[in-house]
């Protein structure tokens, strides 16, 4: 098993809070009948919070670490639209404020 493959299923393991308030909100219909996905893993590179392959849509949970990185999350953004995929991200504080709104966002995107 590769060394993200390790690292992705440890994540699932450990999720933050707002890891679990966002996947609560992708198993919740009308979200779930795009079969989202935790810790995903795109070989070489990255791993992604949260993926959709039918709505080729990344989900990113951005905590105050991020702030710190701008750099390195516009490289992951650029490489994962390469991919064909559109990345949008969410901060903790967003989902814990008002998770209503983040899932209206997210339904949108999946129309």
């Amino acid at each position: 098993m590769s060394q993200l493959r390790t690292h992705a299923r440890a994540m699932r393991l450990a999720a933050t809070p707002g890891e679990k308030i966002m996947w609560l909100i992708l198993r919740s219909p009308p979200l779930d009948a795009h079969h989202f996905r935790r810790q995903v893993v795109f070989e070489p590179h990255y791993i992604a919070d949260f993926a959709s392959h039918a709505a080729k849509l990344i989900i990113e949970v951005d905590g105050p670490s991020h702030e710190l990185t701008p750099a390195a999350d516009a490289q992951r953004t650029l490489w994962f639209t390469t991919k064909g995929f559109r990345l949008a991200r969410y901060t903790n504080d967003s989902l814990f404020q008002d998770r209503d709104s983040v899932s209206r966002h997210i339904t949108a995107l999946t129309q």
